[in-house]
């Protein structure tokens, strides 16, 4: 058997290092990573090898040329654009003619490739993915098994939400030529992300290999570092690295010279260093030809190669030092400090920048298309400049971005140093100030502009800061720009332009009015004139107080305002305070005589609503009232709502022959339904709702004057409503969940529904009759979820403590 490495990544998540080296190059005890790997596949006789190559492609094939001095025989393909790892094995197709091995050169693993042959040779299908328990499943592909080890259900780097299992794909794969029948040519094209799934959905066999062998993906700094330390302690096969004794605390290269009384605990020297008098290294890895001075003192840091440290120099942790660096005497470089090539830092300087990020910076900067972080701590002014510039340069030069924020200073902040990033870049920025998300997004498929960024105060954490980013339609940004913004961001490349090309500042005019025009159009106006209803509605000081009020004013309706004035204290209110407003709300409907109270959020983008009796609806049950209004007065082809979504929302639509669409809890992914034509609404259970012939995205200000429309429409009140629709018990828990035990629960969770009814779109739903409850961990905190729905109250309270006990039990095991 032959076997194909993909060696063309770009590394970006391991920058500085990789600025001028791919990532499969990258020395672990003093060797590339990729000289590892060959010393796997030969130990396993597959000595016929094929590097596909992208990024550099020079440095490698200069380091192995034919291969023989590996005893080995190595072809090489070289892609001119990135094709990703399906795409890249269609550009080897005429070294396959038979079963062959696909490796990912940036990983590090003593798996048994014969066994894993074998395996293959034995279930027949037409790939074979090698599989590993890890604890933080989310940056891979997630994988159920059957009792014949065939695949079940594949997901490729799911949100925390989507695991279902701690089981992931290791990306080594057993192949067969067929398989490039599934394989686009010439079009970029992942094995995980697009051939797996479209195996699964033909009901073509692939099966999973579960290995308990050593296995690490070496895509951050941090993982680079640990498998140096793991193999210093003897947890890989040590006959895969020549030189190194089991328990050995450090390891030396060739040709040093190492003072007497220097000291190195647990630390990798490379080949031709000099290490001088009383320096100390510590949990540290210095790449070939490195010179470190008298005194210096490096902890938990990587030098590389061709760099100097001066004397009585200071390293703190997580500082890493690309290749050729000059770093006088005297100087101290503060932790989580990156320092590209070639730089020349002078004696004594104290290096407080460059990119200073702390551990949640160390992975992935966007959540999703969004960037969130501690105001004026981690999503600082400087930072902020940073991303400007890198996003900027994503866009292209003259291109235009739609600024908007909410009332806050800190956003204001954040906005203002937001622009001159861009402006720097040779971007345009047309700035609407304070303005609500649903206009800013509604706005945007009408506008020149390429893009837009939105600014705000975390409705979550009062604490943080969250950057929202549109495409040119006002969607969230795809998951590769993302990628793409990210990479430029932590490499630094988003060069300056000239004086006479800097953005230029535009301000927008009638966006608004557009907004409210197309708003009104979208409704039957005269019906909810005729009904003459009286409301009381809480802006939650938001942005929606400088346009609302005057389209409530032009429906002929008689309007109690509260908290209708921006105040920047009171942007993020918790949970008790969403209470507390709610009751008070209640009361003041209840005693003014209103038709209904809203509460909306300070987004503008969801709402809680009272009946005119004074009963606050959850937002389950407002769920399943407006599905109901909506499906009698409406009867679309499909409709869509997450997977927690109440039953009787599926009920109602079945009874008017309307198909449900289930999505992930996700807000984008059930904004992202709607791009499908006959998805005509959709609907969440924290009171949003979707209506795409007027807008894609959740808007809570249409959203009321829809329930308003629909009531008027249906002659009925909120109240009737409520008591004419069956009703059913929902109900949920949070437990606390630590990131390492999340896997583990999602698979305990997916073995125990295994052969019942379930759904496994976000979490694993189980389903007994007309119960059900489901388990899902959240993605940005340590807890888990369980909710669960019910016909009868009793029932819940007994099912909620059942899987609760379930769920404490896994998290301990």
């Amino acid at each position: 058997m032959n076997a194909l490495i993909l060696a063309g990544g770009l590394g970006t998540r391991l920058s500085p290092l990789t600025a001028l080296l791919p990532k499969p190059m990258v020395p672990v005890l003093n060797r590339p990573l990729l000289e590892h790997t060959l010393t796997l596949l030969k130990k396993h006789g597959i000595e016929d090898i094929t590097f596909l190559l992208y990024h550099l492609p020079e440095t490698i094939q200069s380091h192995f040329g034919n291969g023989s001095q590996f005893g080995v025989h190595i072809d090489y393909v070289v892609a001119n654009q990135d094709f990703g790892t399906a795409g890249a094995v269609k550009q080897a197709s005429r070294h396959i003619d038979t079963s062959f091995l696909l490796l990912s050169g940036d990983a590090l693993t003593d798996i048994d490739l014969s066994r894993m042959q074998d395996f293959h040779a034995g279930h027949g299908g037409i790939a074979t993915i090698a599989l590993s328990r890890v604890q933080n499943p989310s940056p891979f592909g997630v994988a159920i098994t059957d009792a014949n080890n065939r695949i079940a259900r594949f997901v490729e780097k799911p949100a925390w939400s989507q695991i279902f299992s701690d089981t992931v794909n290791m990306g080594i794969y057993v192949l067969e030529p067929g398989i490039l029948e599934h394989i686009e040519s010439n079009s970029e094209v992942y094995f995980a992300r697009d051939v797996f799934p479209d195996l699964l959905t033909a009901d073509i066999p692939i099966f999973g290999f579960d290995d308990e062998c050593y296995w690490r993906d070496v895509g951050d700094l941090k993982t680079y570092q640990q498998v140096q330390w793991d193999a210093l302690a003897g947890r890989i096969a040590l006959d895969a690295f020549s030189g190194v004794e089991p328990d050995a605390t450090s390891l030396v290269g060739r040709n040093c010279l190492i003072d007497p009384d220097a000291q190195l605990q647990n630390a990798v020297v490379g080949d031709n260093c000099t290490i001088g008098k009383y320096a100390l290294l510590k949990d540290t890895i210095v790449w070939d030809n490195v010179q470190i001075g008298d005194g210096c003192d490096l902890g938990s840091s990587v030098v590389a190669s061709g760099s100097t440290i001066g004397a009585n120099s200071r390293l703190c942790e997580n500082v890493f030092v690309s290749q050729n660096v000059s770093v006088g005497a005297r100087c101290t470089l503060r932790p989580n400090i990156r320092v590209w090539p070639e730089k020349i830092i002078d004696v004594g300087s104290v290096v407080n920048s460059s990119l200073i990020w702390g551990d949640s910076w160390q992975r992935e900067l966007f959540a999703d298309s969004r960037v969130t972080g501690l105001a004026n701590l981690e999503v600082s002014p400087e930072f902020a400049s940073r991303l400007g510039g890198a996003f900027g340069s994503w866009l292209g030069k003259s291109h235009s971005v739609l600024l908007s924020r909410d009332a806050s200073s800190a956003a204001r902040m954040i906005y203002r140093s937001l622009i001159t990033g861009l402006m720097s870049v040779g971007v345009n920025v047309n700035t609407v100030q304070v303005m609500p998300i649903p206009i800013v997004r509604h706005a945007l498929p009408a506008l020149p502009e390429q893009a837009g960024l939105h600014i705000r105060r975390s409705p979550v954490n009062r604490k943080c800061i969250d950057i929202l980013f549109f495409d040119e339609v006002g969607r969230a940004i795809s998951t590769g720009a993302a990628k793409a913004v990210e990479r430029l961001f932590f490499r630094e490349e988003y060069p300056r332009v000239g004086i006479d090309e800097v953005g230029r500042i535009e301000y927008p005019v009638r966006i608004a009015e557009s907004y409210v025009a197309d708003f009104r159009d979208h409704l039957n106006i005269a019906a909810i004139e005729d009904a003459h209803f009286k409301i009381v509605t809480d802006y939650s000081f938001g942005a929606a107080t400088q346009i609302f009020p005057s389209v409530l004013g032009g429906l002929d309706c008689e309007v109690i305002s509260l908290n209708a004035y921006p105040d920047q204290h009171k942007l993020c209110r918790s949970h008790e305070d969403t209470e507390r407003a709610l009751e008070q709300l209640a009361g003041i409907v209840k005693s003014t005589g209103a038709d209904a109270g809203f509460l909306m959020d300070a987004g503008a983008e969801k709402i809680r609503v009272v009946t005119e009796t004074g009963t606050i609806l959850s937002g389950e049950r407002l769920a399943v009232l407006v599905t109901r209004l909506f499906l009698e007065q409406r009867q679309p082809p499909r409709i869509a709502a997450p997977v927690s979504i109440p039953n009787q929302v599926a009920d109602f639509a079945a009874a008017q022959r309307v198909e449900v669409s289930l999505t992930s809890e996700s807000h984008a992914a059930l904004i992202e339904s709607t791009l499908e034509p006959d998805v005509q609404f959709a609907v969440d259970r924290s009171g949003g709702f979707i209506y795409p012939e007027f807008h894609f995205a959740f808007d809570g200000m249409f959203s009321l004057v829809k329930i308003l429309e629909l009531l008027a429409t249906a002659g009925s009140s909120l109240a009737q409503l409520d008591a004419q629709a069956p009703r059913r018990y929902f109900g949920q828990r949070t437990l606390p969940c630590s990131w390492e035990a999340k896997g583990k629960v999602m698979r305990n969770a997916a073995e125990e529904s295994d052969g019942a009814g379930r759904v496994l779109k976000d979490g694993v739903k189980i389903i007994f009759d007309d119960d059900w409850v489901l388990v899902i961990v959240d993605r940005d905190t340590a807890v888990c979820h369980i909710m669960a729905e019910t016909c009868k109250p009793d029932s819940l309270a007994k099912l909620l403590a059942k899987y609760e006990a379930k769920v404490m039990n896994w998290i301990e095991s």
